[in-house]
């Protein structure tokens, strides 16, 4: 890896873009070897409700 990335932030980066892209928490556990959404959720940088949440994506 090059000296400006970390295995954690190429993780981070994974899981925002799977999680944005539709995957759920058990394909991304499974990419990741997390044990736990919990983890997930922590990696997971999608912050802004008023961006990504349910009600938008079901055209609400």
């Amino acid at each position: 890896m090059g000296k400006d990335y970390s295995a954690h932030s190429l993780r981070a980066s994974f899981a925002t873009i799977a999680k944005r892209n539709g995957q759920d928490d058990l394909a991304v556990l499974r990419q990741t070897k997390h044990r736990s959404t919990e983890m997930i959720h922590r990696y997971t940088r999608i912050q802004d409700v008023t961006v990504h949440n349910a009600a938008k994506e079901l055209g609400l």
